[in-house]
């Protein structure tokens, strides 16, 4: 059985030279697409104290969490925020409420 409501937590630093302000915006930009995905619930963007940007996603089940990915990949808004991020530092986990 499949757990529902899970986080999806992605980490990642900036590119060299990125600001603040265009990340945030960059973020804000994929969540009208966000929106239109199976599962989806809520975002919410951090930063961390040594740069580190978090964002956690709110999903119904971790099945649709994990097929996000694929359906954001393609999309302009999804491409303009990768253009800004440091591939090198990108990690992702699924966490969910024990059972």
């Amino acid at each position: 059985m499949e757990r529902k409501h899970v986080v999806e937590l992605v980490k990642w630093k900036a590119k060299p030279a990125v600001s603040n302000e265009e990340m945030v915006s960059a973020v804000d930009g994929i969540l009208s697409d966000l929106e239109t995905l199976p599962g989806f619930i809520s975002q919410t963007l951090y930063i961390d104290d040594e740069g580190y940007w978090v964002d956690l996603y709110h999903w119904k089940t971790r099945k649709q969490g994990v097929a996000s990915n694929d359906l954001m990949a393609p999309r302009p808004t999804f491409q303009a925020l990768m253009d800004l991020i440091d591939p090198t530092s990108v990690s992702i986990e699924f966490l969910s409420l024990p059972e």
